[in-house]
């Protein structure tokens, strides 16, 4: 009789994280029930995303997986648009941790993901350039910072993709706190009152020209 090994789900990693940072991992369960109360933004690859106690990626991980779903379906034929489609979703997906454990372990998910999705897809492994390319968005978009009290701290960078070049801009996390509910908005969105008026759009505190998508992993 053959032995099923089931993995179990850690939510708990120790008692001393829960008691000096609050730290309960969210279950793959509840995270998959919450993505699908968003289903059509968790699968678009554009809609941009942000966990502001990420964790080590539970909730990053899923919404990648959905993403890349879509870039899969999509654009599976042509190695350039199935790349520059897989960067934007990664590009799209952003979180914060107070533990850089944890940010570590989140960027190192994501990427084997990423990896993994583009052997399956293409039948061979990303090469150097293109994995660099996928590391530094990750490193721009998952951020060790304090979501709480160190949003002054914290710099997001915004992707906008354009053709197959990527223009960049950062922003603080405490602009897009003005005059907003930051997690209840779409990130980077211009915030408008009732009668449809602008009340506050955050201006990039570094504005960057565009770049060729194989050339971001060459970026500081």
């Amino acid at each position: 009789m053959a032995i099923i090994e089931i993995e179990k789900e850690i939510q708990v990693k120790s008692s001393d994280r829960v008691r000096n940072h609050g730290e309960v991992l969210t279950a793959r369960r509840e995270v998959e029930a919450m993505l699908d109360l968003v289903k059509n933004e968790s699968e678009r690859i554009d809609s941009r995303f942000l966990e502001p106690a990420c964790g080590d990626g539970n909730f990053l991980v899923a919404i990648l997986e959905r993403k890349l779903k879509t870039v899969v379906s999509r654009y599976k034929t042509k190695k350039a648009d199935f790349e520059v489609q897989m960067l934007s979703a990664i590009s799209c997906i952003y979180g914060i941790d107070l533990l850089q454990d944890n940010i570590e372990l989140a960027i190192e998910r994501l990427f084997k993901i990423a990896c993994d999705c583009y052997k399956q897809t293409l039948k061979s492994a990303p090469d150097e350039e293109f994995q660099n390319a996928l590391k530094h968005i990750l490193r721009k978009n998952i951020i060790q910072g304090d979501s709480l009290n160190g949003i002054d701290k914290i710099i997001f960078t915004q992707w906008t993709l354009v053709g197959y070049q990527f223009k960049r801009e950062e922003y603080s996390f405490s602009q897009l706190n003005q005059q907003a509910e930051v997690l209840n908005t779409p990130l980077f969105a211009s915030l408008v009152n009732e009668k449809g008026e602008d009340v506050y759009i955050p201006q990039p505190i570094n504005d960057y020209p565009l770049i060729y998508y194989r050339s971001l992993g060459g970026l500081k």
